[in-house]
């Protein structure tokens, strides 16, 4: 099982996604599950990449993009990158909560805190 995490606190502008596991759904190199969250944490991750390069983070950003092990975690500058990279976190928790609604047995999304205020 694939298991997501998003976590973001809005006082320190911190936000983190980890993403471990594999969905098992076929086998390595043909699972769709597994292709379809990595491409959502690689996408985060060049966002991130960019931000970083754009000097909107507070300090250097951790990525770790290992084989069924992933996690993201920045620390943004001031509220404009903080909602820059929230609604990045956003739109990979919609992926990947898409993800868990299709394949309940495979992807589980667990969030702590909001990516976007509703």
């Amino acid at each position: 099982m694939i298991k997501v995490k998003i976590r973001t606190h809005d006082a320190t502008k911190y936000l983190r996604l980890t993403v471990e596991g594999h969905a098992k759904a076929a086998e390595k190199g043909q699972d769709l599950i597994c292709c379809s969250a990595s491409m959502l944490a690689f996408t985060v991750a060049q966002m991130v990449h960019n931000m970083d390069e754009r000097g909107m983070l507070n300090g250097k950003s951790c990525i770790k993009l290992d084989e069924g092990d992933t996690s993201i975690i920045i620390r943004c500058k001031d509220d404009e990158s903080y909602a820059e990279a929230k609604h990045t976190f956003f739109i990979a928790e919609t992926g990947y909560n898409l993800l868990a609604h299709n394949y309940p047995d495979n992807v589980e999304v667990k969030t702590v805190g909001r990516a976007v205020k509703p």
